[in-house]
């Protein structure tokens, strides 16, 4: 059986997080609702179907059996507070989310813009099940499987320790049919985050890194909202959910664990919740999109728009299936990647005839939206209200380097 576990409050710097790693795990007193089953074997209902049936579109597990009972079991029931996952103890009210022993803090060598939110994320992989290494597609993440990420805003950027306002927790869930997500906001008192499925807004005010005061209305999606980033078509064309940023070339980074730093893909693997890892080589790894030093302009753009749009613009993505726009790092067709390629989707007034005008930002489509805040015509249509200053300008640096054409 699967043991229950408390609930923590997720600590926003790595130290915090390096604390309540399983190596010095911080206090688990039972104190949220049981987790029911959280995909360890059981001896409940067969699953429908045959077990590890191929190709991964949301059921039991794509091809590789995982290292525990082929029975799932029953789905796991969604508490109505965060708490009842046991996956914290602590709360923001009293110093901040702490992850319980088992749940391991991670974070994406670029992770996807949010409002300038500052995002914690964790991974919980069932005791007796095993992920496994995929090379460019989101990890194969076994049954019972529970990924967190935590938004919140500090009064001040330039202290981001300091004065934290926890906004929601979203967390995807992996039943025996597929993905789930399910969002929690954080009350008023910081004390409990509460599910809630439907779309909810926040006043957010904090100082940014310049010192400026910024004020908006910042959006928490709804359950449904979240299955429209985190679809894809199957080889029959149905939609199903997955996972974004846990693949292995924003995962092979550094992070403290224990107070020891350790490669986040190595680690996981050396407690035995991942296998197929190649050597350290071997490993794809996506660079920071904002480090100069890191890797070309070319690189560092087709990064940000890897995991910043690609989830949705991709050949196996709805926008991308529409619009026949492929922003994933590994698109070699420059076409497809938006250059003079007009539109298959967007209307008038959206900055431009084409997606990319090479040597000519301003003319482009993609910079467009990726700038604009207007209702209809950004990108993403959701998960942001205000524009990624740093990453339009990335964009834009990365169009106007290219060698002009005339686009006709």
């Amino acid at each position: 059986m699967n043991p229950r576990l408390p609930v923590v409050l997720l600590a926003l710097s790595l130290a915090a997080c390096g604390s309540s790693d399983p190596e010095n795990p911080g206090p688990t007193p039972d104190s949220g609702t049981p987790v029911s089953d959280a995909g360890t074997g059981d001896a409940g209902v067969p699953d429908a179907g045959e077990p590890d049936a191929g190709t991964d579109a949301g059921t039991a597990d794509a091809g590789v059996p995982d290292a525990g009972p082929v029975d799932a079991g029953p789905p796991l029931a969604i508490p109505n507070v965060l708490s009842g996952f046991g996956l914290f103890t602590g709360s923001p009210a009293d110093g901040g989310l702490v992850p319980v022993e088992g749940n391991v803090p991670y974070t994406l060598t670029t992770p996807l813009f949010s409002d300038y939110a500052v995002k914690s994320r964790t991974l919980y992989i069932p005791p007796g099940k095993t992920a496994h290494y995929e090379p460019v597609a989101a990890l194969d993440l076994p049954v019972g499987t529970l990924i967190t990420k935590t938004f919140a805003f500090p009064a001040d950027m330039r202290n981001p320790d300091q004065n934290v306002r926890y906004i929601e927790t979203r967390v995807l869930v992996r039943q025996p049919s597929g993905w789930e997500a399910w969002p929690y906001v954080w009350n008023a008192e910081q004390t409990e985050a509460d599910l809630v499925p439907g779309s909810r807004s926040r006043d957010v005010t904090f100082i940014d890194l310049d010192g400026k005061t910024r004020s908006f209305k910042y959006s928490v999606p709804s359950k449904n909202q979240c299955q429209q980033c985190h679809h894809l078509v199957d080889d029959v064309g149905a939609q199903v959910m997955h996972p974004i940023g846990v693949k292995a070339r924003y995962l092979h980074r550094v992070n403290t664990y224990g107070g020891v730093e350790r490669d986040q893909l190595e680690y996981l693997a050396s407690l035995g919740k991942l296998d197929g890892l190649p050597a350290p080589a071997q490993l794809p790894k996506a660079p920071d999109a904002f480090d100069t030093q890191a890797a070309s302009l070319d690189t560092r753009a087709r990064t940000y728009l890897d995991i910043n749009c690609a989830h949705c613009h991709n050949p196996k993505g709805t926008a991308g299936i529409t619009s026949q726009l492929f922003l994933n790092f590994d698109n070699a067709s420059v076409f497809s990647l938006g250059e003079c390629k007009r539109p298959g989707s967007a209307g008038a007034g959206v900055g431009g005839e084409f997606d990319i005008v090479p040597g000519n930002h301003a003319e482009s489509i993609l910079w467009y939206r990726l700038h604009t805040e207007e209702s209809g015509k950004m990108m993403p249509q959701i998960g942001r209200t205000i524009h990624h200053a740093e990453g339009a300008q990335l964009i834009a640096d990365w169009i106007d380097s290219m060698p002009a054409k005339t686009c006709k």
